[in-house]
């Protein structure tokens, strides 16, 4: 121990008393929707891996002939030596494919945000207003305090608000910049996109969508819902692409500035080969994952359905995150445990990661997943006694 151990053993005991200290479960990976923990098998509904594809044997064959071809390691960020003839070549692919002028491979989603965000504040004309949704991501709100900036924060989904915060500095000088989620990752909800586009035309905003847990899953061939409505658009490889990593999309000038201005990207060492490989198979399979996408959909309405006919809260979901709202911790975890009694491993969600009294069950579905899976969830949670979960 050290003179500072005290102060950590006294956070940690804090925590633990409140029953909402963390640990690390460890887990034997069958594969991302199938598990084990302490030698007992669980089937995983609290995977992010939405199609499927983390044990796709194109990802892994072109991983594999990367990794052969490159070594274990980039070696050093892309602006020193480590830009490869196969990112340019993969981030024209990826624009095309979302549709935009350009793109840009970051290292993960979390450093994407924080490093983004904090470099527009830093960078954009003073004073910067950021406008952000109450319920973003911990990594928009992290980006924002790099930026040391204060948020303006909107209540959740609610373009009144916005609007309302936005006309208080109308006629004021400086930038404004407006941060939210496409689907959000804790309640599987979105905001009107067409009309939040437009109210950042009339105020001249910024718009930043975070598109991670919708692309490859919504747009027609998955490209996702921000790239038609946003002036940027961050997404991740690591949800329902299988791989690992982030982009950046927008217009080529705005590439080209983070490159020279971001500091998460230039002082980072570049992904490995392997990781790129991974993301160039997943990005030539998925405009033919049609049908695995239409099944996510479908099985998700159906799930909703019968867990609200339940008496379970799930929230304004249209999405394969359903979050099943029960409010107290305690409970939550009652309700995993009687769960992993039946095999099954949902991971319960409590503060500080959502507020106080919305503490819940992250659900969340996988085209990988069965329907005599899917089926045998829906039973679980039939034979559940929520009166006695108290």
């Amino acid at each position: 121990m050290n003179r500072f151990d005290i102060f950590f053993a006294w956070e940690l005991d804090k925590r633990a008393k409140e029953d909402l200290k963390r640990e690390l479960p460890t887990f034997e990976i069958i594969d991302s929707l199938h598990i084990k923990n302490k030698g007992k098998s669980y089937i995983n509904f609290s995977s992010n891996d939405y199609l499927g594809l983390s044990n796709n044997a194109n990802l892994k064959i072109k991983g594999e002939e990367f990794l052969r071809q490159y070594g274990t390691g980039s070696g050093a960020s892309r602006l020193i030596t480590s830009n490869a003839s196969y990112y340019g070549k993969i981030e024209e692919k990826l624009a095309n494919f979302l549709g935009t002028e350009a793109a840009l491979i970051f290292p993960s989603g979390w450093q994407a945000n924080v490093g983004v965000v904090a470099s527009l504040i830093e960078n954009f004309p003073k004073p910067v207003w950021v406008f952000t949704d109450k319920l973003n991501h911990a990594s928009l709100h992290y980006g924002c305090k790099a930026g040391q900036v204060k948020q303006i924060r909107f209540s959740h989904n609610d373009l009144d608000h916005l609007q309302t915060r936005l006309k208080k500095i109308e006629g004021e000088k400086g930038s404004r910049i407006i941060l939210t989620e496409t689907i959000f990752s804790m309640d599987g909800d979105v905001c009107d996109l067409k009309r939040l586009r437009s109210v950042a035309d009339q105020f001249n905003a910024f718009l930043f969508l975070d598109d991670a847990h919708a692309t490859g899953i919504f747009g027609s061939k998955g490209e996702g819902l921000a790239p038609a409505f946003a002036d940027l658009t961050m997404g991740t490889f690591s949800k329902a692409w299988g791989s690992f990593g982030a982009y950046i999309a927008g217009s080529r000038d705005l590439c080209e500035w983070l490159v020279n201005f971001c500091s998460a990207f230039i002082h980072t060492t570049a992904l490995p080969a392997a990781v790129i490989g991974s993301i160039e198979a997943a990005l030539e399979l998925m405009p033919s994952l049609t049908n695995q996408r239409a099944f996510l959909v479908k099985q998700s309405e159906k799930v909703r359905k019968q867990l609200e006919s339940l008496g379970y809260q799930c929230g304004q979901s249209i999405s394969h995150i359903i979050p099943i709202i029960v409010g107290s911790p305690i409970k939550a975890q009652l309700i995993a445990n009687a769960l992993k009694e039946k095999n099954i491993w949902i991971t319960p969600i409590r503060p500080p990661t959502v507020p106080f009294h919305g503490s819940r069950l992250r659900l969340t579905l996988s085209a990988g997943h069965r329907e005599d899976e899917i089926e045998y969830l829906l039973k679980s949670f039939h034979s559940i006694d929520l009166i006695s979960i108290h």
